[in-house]
């Protein structure tokens, strides 16, 4: 191997994967689910709301339909059976889904589709990530719409307060995390959309975090929109996503990008030109040549997280997460905890600031002794952000806790 070559892993069990444990509730049988992940033995990975790695079944599947295609040169399928198991999994219709590439790309979709003008206003939050502020932030520049921001609450009640006391006659978008990416806060979204379609109000929610982690019932939501990926909780092949498009809400949002699918038929041969208008569903937002391998895999990962059960996966991660809470809010006054304690406000991640420690410092010194966390820096929020997902184990939540402890003590 030439110096300085990547080592390759080696991906035999991705040929034959381990079956699923028979479902227990015994810390076995999620040592068992560790094992279904090629994570490396040492590596105590806690930071999946950044990335979130593939069990083996789905690298399996990903490079036998390469294989396949390579071998066979067979170009398509996979996509509307991608279509079928979205929808299926985050509850609504096939035809409201469009297939992406990342939560950006959705957000941008949405954000640039929308018929808005100087002075109409946005409602975005203090905590979004650049995939969701960016957007925004190039549309108010070249459209001369306005930004309102509005602060996290620290309850539910709280954050429904904020953005009540923000809309204005000319609020026309109200675009906010379903999770922000920054403390893990599960916002109250059902009820945000509830009172912004009271007021005709479009509700665009970036919701790369709860696929994966939470049963997620988009049409319970009732929002107009929603983005999400396949690569963080959903633990699917990078570079997927979906954006949902109430079909109510679909002639709202123009399409700007042309390709085969967006379009309901065209004709260069009359005269003039003519595009006959856009497609019924989803296919109205996305078009040209997919890699139809990534779609496979991440169908892959979404039976993969049926076969274990949404509501197992959410009790497990959520336990998990609220004893790292508890153990930190031991530490005392010098802890600033940033998640909500508020159940229903907490989700898989926790983050929390504590006084007179340098947190980005901590998450290197982390890193380099194999515990993956995110230093969040975005906004000035200087946090420490830690994931928890099915392939960690209390004991290493404990592991953290001493390591932090450790940290804290050579520095007083």
């Amino acid at each position: 191997m030439a110096a300085g070559a990547m080592a390759l892993p080696d991906l035999s069990k991705a040929n034959n994967p381990a079956p699923l444990p028979e479902q227990n509730d015994s810390e076995q049988y999620w040592r068992d689910i560790r094992a279904q992940f090629p994570l490396k033995r040492e590596l105590v990975y806690l930071n999946n709301g950044t990335l979130g790695p593939s069990p083996y079944t789905v690298l399996r599947t990903v490079e036998q339909h390469m294989l396949y295609v390579e071998e066979s040169a067979f170009h398509g399928s996979g996509e509307q059976e991608l279509c079928t198991a979205l929808a299926r999994f985050v509850h609504c219709r096939e035809s409201e889904i469009t297939l992406t590439h990342n939560v950006t790309e959705g957000i941008n979709i949405v954000c640039w589709g929308l018929d808005l003008k100087a002075g109409d206003e946005v409602i975005i939050t203090d905590n979004e990530h650049a995939g969701s502020a960016s957007p925004w932030l190039n549309r108010a520049r070249l459209s001369g719409i306005k930004l309102v921001v509005v602060k996290l609450g620290r309850t539910a009640e709280e954050m429904i307060g904020n953005i009540r006391n923000e809309v204005t006659r000319k609020t026309k978008v109200l675009s906010i995390p379903h999770i922000p990416c920054t403390n893990g806060q599960i916002l109250p979204i059902k009820e945000i959309c509830r009172f912004a379609r009271e007021r005709n109000i479009f509700t665009l929610i970036d919701g790369a975090h709860p696929p994966g982690m939470l049963p997620v019932n988009i049409e319970q939501l009732d929002c107009d929109a929603y983005a999400s990926c396949g690569h963080k909780w959903l633990l699917g092949p990078k570079g997927t996503g979906f954006l949902y498009v109430n079909e109510k809400s679909r002639d709202h949002v123009q399409a700007y990008y042309g390709g085969a699918g967006v379009d309901a038929g065209w004709d260069l041969l009359s005269a003039p030109p003519l595009l006959n208008g856009y497609a019924s569903d989803g296919h109205r937002f996305y078009y040209g040549s997919q890699n139809m391998s990534l779609y496979k895999g991440l169908i892959s990962a979404i039976q993969f997280q049926e076969a274990i059960g949404k509501e197992r996966i959410e009790q497990r991660i959520k336990s998990l997460a609220k004893y790292l809470q508890e153990q930190l809010l031991l530490l005392g006054p010098d802890m600033d905890m940033l998640t909500p304690e508020e159940s229903a406000s907490r989700g898989a991640q926790i983050a929390f600031r504590l006084r007179n420690i340098d947190l980005q410092h901590f998450n290197n010194y982390c890193r380099e002794r194999k515990i993956v966390t995110r230093f969040v820096p975005e906004n000035n929020i200087c946090c420490l952000r830690v994931s928890c997902h099915i392939y960690n184990s209390f004991e290493e939540i404990d592991q953290f806790l001493l390591m932090l402890d450790q940290y804290v003590h050579a520095r007083s």
